[in-house]
């Protein structure tokens, strides 16, 4: 993909399917990734690519969720550890949780990818790793 400004229309989605198909390359995930990225941005376009206020409920919901959870677990997949790894990882560390990435089409080499990928980031004040 050659260099798409900022000002384009489209960047955010561009980004995000640069960044998939990044993973993907990479081994951190299958290629019906990519297809479950599209089937989303085609609702996005139904949608108009605007957040509803339910959804922007729900977020609320789900944050306070966790908040006050005696032990809360964030759980995600592939995608969006591709999407949002650094992300996540800030969030369980303010959470001071684990984070759960459930792989549906899991092969030892995607785990060990995915795994070397987030074993670097150390963000528990002990050293630990969030997940």
């Amino acid at each position: 993909m050659g260099e798409v400004p900022e000002s384009h229309p489209r960047f955010a989605s561009l980004m995000a399917r640069k960044k998939l198909t990044e993973a993907a390359a990479a081994g951190l995930l299958a290629d019906s990734a990519l297809i479950a990225h599209g089937r989303g941005e085609a609702f996005d376009y139904l949608l108009q690519e605007r957040t509803c206020d339910a959804a922007r409920q729900a977020i609320r919901v789900c944050a306070a969720s966790l908040a006050s959870a005696k032990s809360p677990v964030i759980s995600v997949n592939g995608n969006t550890v591709a999407l949002a790894g650094p992300e996540l990882l800030a969030c369980a560390a303010v959470l001071e949780c684990p984070i759960e990435v459930n792989i549906y089409y899991r092969t030892p080499e995607r785990m060990t990818a995915l795994l070397k990928n987030w074993m670097s980031k150390k963000l528990r004040p002990d050293g630990s790793t969030l997940i």
